[in-house]
């Protein structure tokens, strides 16, 4: 009896211990999962499985505040019928991503009806929806959805939607809201887009009988922010003249409607200035006119400028191959302290025929530096932009896009103008070539500029899809002086 007792002692015993060490065992894995989690370095931006990019590139990465808290969904189907390739923004306010998913949805109905329709034809046809935010803060957002469609017909389709959104109500805002109520106040922004249109046919050669018509306050209800000083309404073909007249684009400045604005809504989204205090004696001035844009190599005035920004880096090369071989004109900011030991790169886009602009040489946000500071930065730059190839830039792109009225004026003070971007391919976010040619087809619209970075591999193979796609649309790819003619110191370019 005693030695059963003792064996239950020696057997409990055992297995206190073994349950202790089992104990000790887990704590350990656990405690060294969690440092490995913690010790773990933030994660880059989503991959695909191309070659990388080369490390020391990744420095010039940033997200683009724009798309703060913007996700996408794709939805892509590939046959020998269909090509088709949709990105939906998710904002997380139902009411707006519910609007901007029947807006799709609708569309992406009528081209599947459309392909059941066109069951004989051989050639797949082809449809690509994509968004753009022009505008993103905590109370507002401005949405553009654009649509191409080719299902052989007369007329590839291209559509777009678009909508500045109160975010606390989920709702479009409207023009009439946005100068406060007043019927006057409405015709001169109706009479101003009329002007802006007129203006627009008139670069490309087109009729403009119908504009006084077909614009009214129906078709101008919803609007973007274009810029801080800009408001846009960028129409799709067909949309408010005929097919024929093409894609338009109208702008007004925030300037010329200083009175009608001065209410909170408009000064919560544009840069809105004090009316012009009463002088007793006026001072005449002459306002800055810009030099007359040119459209060279333009077929119909169907032209885009791709840009590049980061470079030269370990594609670059291969990229200047490749739009020798389809005769595309490109324009290169590059970062000054690349410049010497790359100037044969830099030499073979001046000889390929490309511009190459200023994108400061070690990329800061020029907001944030001192006058002294940005002239360094800048004039760096083109010193060895000079020894590079013999020229001296005109244009620079600011990091980041970050720019102010300060920099502006410095800029101007050194002959420098600033050149944005319309599309944003959101390259530096997703690292896949699909989703990149998607972007910038889907959004590519006539004058405007898109925004890409040669220091992703990535981002050099959806060149070839990108200008196959645009040239199949009737565009023409030009540099940024070819699009814009000469442009003014001190000024910012987002587009033709």
């Amino acid at each position: 009896m005693k030695a059963s007792s003792s064996k239950r002692r020696l057997y409990s015993v055992s297995h206190r211990r073994l349950a202790i060490f089992a104990g000790l065992a887990i704590i350990v894995v656990i405690s060294f999962f969690v440092l490995s989690l913690w010790k773990k370095p933030p994660s880059p931006p989503s991959r695909s499985t191309e070659s990388p990019t080369n490390p020391s590139d990744e420095r010039y990465y940033f997200a683009d505040s724009k798309y703060q808290g913007i996700r996408s969904k794709f939805v892509t189907r590939n046959s020998t019928k269909q090509k088709v390739s949709i990105e939906y923004p998710i904002t997380g306010i139902k009411s707006i991503d519910m609007l901007a998913s029947k807006t799709i949805d609708q569309a992406d109905e009528d081209f599947t009806q459309a392909v059941k329709a066109g069951s004989s034809i051989s050639e797949p046809m082809t449809e690509t929806i994509g968004y753009q935010v022009s505008y993103n803060s905590a109370q507002h957002l401005s949405l553009i959805i654009s649509i191409k469609q080719n299902t052989h017909g007369a007329h590839p389709a291209s559509l777009r939607y678009f909508w500045t959104f109160d975010k606390k109500s989920g709702k479009p805002i409207t023009l009439r809201e946005l100068v406060g109520g007043s019927d006057a106040s409405v015709a001169k922004v109706l009479a101003l887009a009329q002007k802006s249109a007129k203006k627009a046919l008139a670069e490309v050669e087109k009729p403009d009988a119908a504009v006084d018509d077909s614009i009214d306050e129906t078709v101008l209800q919803n609007f973007v922010v274009n810029s801080s000083t800009t408001i846009g309404w960028p129409f799709g073909q067909g949309m408010v003249l005929a097919s024929s007249q093409g894609e338009i684009e109208l702008s007004v400045s925030v300037n010329e409607l200083v009175a009608e604005l001065q209410n909170p809504l408009a000064k919560s989204l544009f840069t809105v200035p004090d009316p012009p205090k009463p002088k007793p004696v006026p001072v005449p001035s002459t306002p800055i006119t810009p030099a007359p844009r040119t459209g060279a190599s333009c077929p119909g005035g169907r032209c885009v400028a791709i840009t590049f920004d980061d470079g030269p880096g370990a594609h670059t090369m291969r990229l200047l191959d490749i739009l020798d071989q389809r005769g595309a004109k490109a324009t290169f900011f590059v970062i000054g302290s690349k410049v010497d030991a790359q100037a044969g790169v830099l030499r073979r886009m001046q000889t390929s025929g490309h511009q190459i602009g200023n994108h400061t040489w070690s990329h800061p946000s020029l907001t944030r530096l001192s006058l002294a500071g940005i002239r360094q930065e800048i004039g760096d730059t083109n010193a060895a932009i000079q020894r590079a190839i013999g020229y001296t830039p005109k244009i620079v792109r600011p990091p980041y896009g970050a720019t102010s009225q300060t920099v502006n004026t410095e800029l101007g003070r050194l002959g420098m103008s600033s050149v944005l971007w319309s599309v944003d391919t959101r390259d530096w976010a997703d690292r896949n070539s699909s989703i990149v040619c998607s972007r910038a087809v889907a959004n590519a619209r006539p004058g405007a500029i898109i925004l890409l970075h040669d220091i992703h591999v990535t981002s050099v193979n959806a060149i070839p899809c990108i200008l196959d796609a645009l040239s199949r649309q009737g565009y023409g790819f030009v540099t940024i002086d070819m699009l814009l003619g000469n442009t003014v110191p001190g000024q910012v370019y987002y587009g033709r």
